[in-house]
C-alpha cells in the first residue's frame, strides 16, 4: 500500500512540473506567414514610415527585405551576389535618415592605406547604391581590443574590439566615426594616442573633423567612453594615473592612486577642455557617456574593488576588481563637474537568489574594513534615458569561461575572461549571461530604486538566444529573455535554474513599474509552440523595437523557413 501511494505521489508531481505555466495576459502575440530563410554573418531590421527593412550580409552577398509590420507578411526580396567591388573586412549596418549604410573595411596594399567603405541603401525603394570610400588613412589604423562602453563597433568575427567605433547624437542627427592612429613610439611611457575623429550631419555630409593628441601618454591614462552632442561638440571620459605607475591603489592608501578626467572638445577645434573628476575612494569599474533628452550629458557606471594580484601554487594573475555599486556625474553646459554621488549594492539584494557559499562570502566581504559587496563580473549594457531627466543603468554578469587540460601531472583549469576581453580562436569556450542589474536614478541624482534580476543562459556559440531586450511601455519597463520555465515562481532563497542555448525556452518579461520600482515576472510565449510554430534558432539581436508597447522577433522553423512574431504589451 505505501509503494502505491509514492507511485501516486510520484505521478503527481510528474504531471504538475509538466504543465506549461499561464502564459501573461499583458500581452499579445501574433505570427506570421512563413517565407524563405535568410542566412548570413549579420542581419540588423529597421523600421522605416510604416514598414520593415531587414538587410543580410552573408560574405559578398546581400539580401534585402521588405515587411509589413501589421500582417508580418514579406512585401518584397533584392537578392544581390558579390555587391561589394572589393573584399571586404568588418562590417556593420546601421540607419542614417531614410537610408542603411553598409560599412566595411578595405586595405590597398600597394598604396599602403585604410579605409572605410560604404554603400547606401534606400530604406524607400531598396535600391542599393556602388560602394564610395567614406573615409581613409594613409597606413595602418589601431585596433582597440575592447568594445567602449556604448560606442558600436565594425562586428568583427572571433575579435572583440575594432578600428573603427561608431556613435549618435540623442536625436540621431549626428553621427561620430572615430579611429586610433598608429602610435610613434612603441614605448607606452613616451607615446601618446592620437584619436582621429569625423562627425557627419544627417546626410553624412562632413561638418567637422580633426586629430586630436591626448594630453597624456598611453601609460599615464587610459581611454574610457564617449560622445557627442546634438551641437557636434566631443566628449570623452579618460582614467589619469596620479605618479608614473599604473597602480590602482598604493599600500597603506586608501584612496585610488587615479581620478577621472572629462575631456570636451568643441566643434571645429582640436584643443581640448580639461575636467578633473574626484572619486576619492572609490574605484571605477566601468563608466558611460550619454547625451540626455534635455541636451545634458550623463556619466554614469558602475563602482569595484580595486585589483588584486593573486598567486597559486603554479599560477598568478591580476584578479579584476568586482562591481560594489553604481556612480553618477552631474556636468554644467561647460562639461565641469558638480556632482559626484555613488550607490552601494545592499547587502539584502546581492543575498537573493544566491547560493549559500555566496552569501557567505558576501557576509564576509561586507565584515572586510577594505571590501564591499561585490556583483561579479558585471558589465553595464546600457543606460535607458527617461523624457523626465531620469535614467536606468542596466547591466547584467557576463563572461567567457575555457575549460583547460594541460596534460597528466597539471591541474585541470578553468580561466574566467572578462566579456570584451581580445581573444582569437581558442578552444572550449563556453558564454555565461547571469543577473541582471536595474538601478533607476533620478533627475536629481537621487537612487529611486535597485534590483538584482535573477537570470542564468549558457551557449557555446556567442550570443545567439542569451542576454535580453529592454522595452518601455505606459509607465512600465519591460526585460525579455529566453528563460527556463522552472524559474517562472523561483523563491528569493533559490539559484535560477539554467537555460541553455539552443534547447528550447520560455520567452519571458521581468515587468517593472517605473514609479515605484515594482518587479513581476511573466511568461509570455513558449518557442517550441507559438499558435502552431516551433521557434528554432531565436537571436536576441534579432529583435526590433517597432514602439514603446512593440517589438518583432525575426523565427526559424528548422526547415528552411523564417517568420515574424509580434508582441505588443498591453497598456
Amino acid at each position: 500500500m505505501k509503494n502505491k501511494y509514492l507511485l501516486l505521489l510520484f505521478l503527481v508531481t510528474i504531471n504538475i512540473f509538466s504543465q506549461d505555466p499561464k502564459l501573461s495576459d499583458n500581452f499579445t502575440v501574433e505570427v506570421g506567414e512563413e517565407y524563405e530563410e535568410t542566412d548570413g554573418e549579420i542581419k540588423v531590421f529597421f523600421k522605416h514610415k510604416n514598414y520593415i527593412v531587414a538587410i543580410n550580409s552573408k560574405k559578398s552577398d546581400l539580401i534585402i527585405q521588405k515587411f509589413d509590420p501589421k500582417t508580418l507578411k514579406e512585401l518584397k526580396r533584392v537578392d544581390l551576389k558579390k555587391f561589394m567591388k572589393s573584399k571586404g573586412g568588418n562590417k556593420e549596418i546601421m540607419q542614417i535618415g531614410d537610408k542603411a549604410v553598409f560599412f566595411y573595411e578595405a586595405w590597398d596594399r600597394s598604396k599602403q592605406i585604410e579605409s572605410l567603405m560604404a554603400v547606401n541603401i534606400s530604406l524607400e525603394d531598396l535600391t542599393v547604391g556602388d560602394p564610395y570610400t567614406f573615409l581613409s588613412q594613409q597606413g595602418k589604423i589601431v585596433i582597440v581590443r575592447h568594445k567602449l562602453s556604448s560606442s558600436k563597433s565594425l562586428t568583427i568575427m572571433g575579435v572583440f574590439g575594432g578600428k573603427y567605433f561608431f556613435k549618435k547624437s540623442f536625436d540621431n542627427k549626428k553621427l561620430l566615426v572615430t579611429y586610433r592612429l598608429k602610435p610613434e613610439f612603441r614605448d607606452d611611457s613616451k607615446s601618446f594616442d592620437r584619436i582621429a575623429m569625423h562627425i557627419f550631419d544627417s546626410d553624412l555630409k562632413l561638418e567637422w573633423n580633426e586629430v586630436v593628441e591626448m594630453p597624456y601618454t598611453e601609460k599615464k591614462m587610459n581611454n574610457g567612453d564617449y560622445t557627442i552632442d546634438r551641437e557636434g561638440n566631443f566628449y570623452m571620459l579618460a582614467t589619469v594615473y596620479e605618479d608614473d605607475s599604473t597602480d590602482e591603489k598604493k599600500k597603506n592608501k586608501e584612496d585610488a592612486n587615479y581620478h577621472l578626467e572629462l575631456f570636451k572638445i568643441k566643434k571645429n577645434t582640436n584643443s581640448i577642455i580639461k575636467n578633473k573628476i574626484e572619486i576619492g575612494d572609490k574605484f571605477i569599474d566601468e563608466a558611460s557617456l550619454y547625451e540626455n533628452a534635455k541636451g545634458d550629458i550623463v556619466i554614469a557606471g558602475t563602482c569595484k574593488n580595486p585589483d588584486k594580484v593573486t598567486a597559486g601554487l603554479l599560477f598568478s594573475s591580476n584578479k579584476q576588481g568586482q562591481a560594489t555599486g553604481v556612480f553618477t556625474i552631474k556636468l554644467d553646459k561647460d562639461g565641469a563637474v558638480s556632482n559626484f554621488k555613488s550607490y552601494d549594492f545592499p547587502v539584502e539584494m546581492l543575498n537573493k537568489y544566491s547560493s549559500k557559499g555566496k552569501k557567505r562570502n558576501i557576509k564576509k566581504n561586507e565584515e572586510s574594513l577594505d571590501e564591499k559587496p561585490s556583483f561579479n563580473l558585471l558589465k553595464i549594457n546600457s543606460i535607458a534615458l527617461n523624457k523626465d531627466g531620469s535614467f536606468l543603468i542596466l547591466g547584467e554578469q557576463r563572461y567567457i569561461l575555457q575549460k583547460r587540460d594541460l596534460g597528466e601531472g597539471f591541474p585541470k583549469r578553468n580561466e574566467v575572461f572578462n566579456e570584451d576581453a581580445f581573444m582569437m580562436s581558442l578552444s572550449g569556450l563556453s558564454f555565461h549571461f547571469r543577473d541582471i542589474l536595474v538601478a533607476k536614478i533620478n533627475a536629481d541624482g537621487s537612487l529611486a530604486w535597485m534590483h538584482k534580476l535573477p537570470k542564468r543562459q549558457k551557449g557555446v556559440n556567442r550570443k545567439r538566444s542569451m542576454s535580453y531586450t529592454h522595452m518601455f511601455a505606459g509607465d512600465h519597463h519591460y526585460l525579455l529573455y529566453l528563460d527556463n520555465v522552472k524559474n517562472l515562481n523561483l523563491p528569493e532563497d533559490k539559484v535560477p535554474y539554467q537555460h541553455t542555448d539552443g534547447k528550447g525556452g520560455y520567452f519571458t518579461a521581468y515587468i517593472i513599474n517605473d514609479k515605484t520600482g515594482e518587479v513581476k515576472k511573466e511568461s509570455i510565449f513558449n518557442t517550441r509552440e507559438i499558435k502552431g510554430k516551433k521557434l528554432e534558432h531565436f537571436e536576441t539581436e534579432k529583435i526590433l523595437p517597432l514602439s514603446d508597447s512593440e517589438i518583432l522577433i525575426e523565427g526559424f522553423n528548422g526547415r528552411s523557413k523564417d517568420f515574424l512574431i509580434k508582441v505588443t504589451a498591453k497598456q
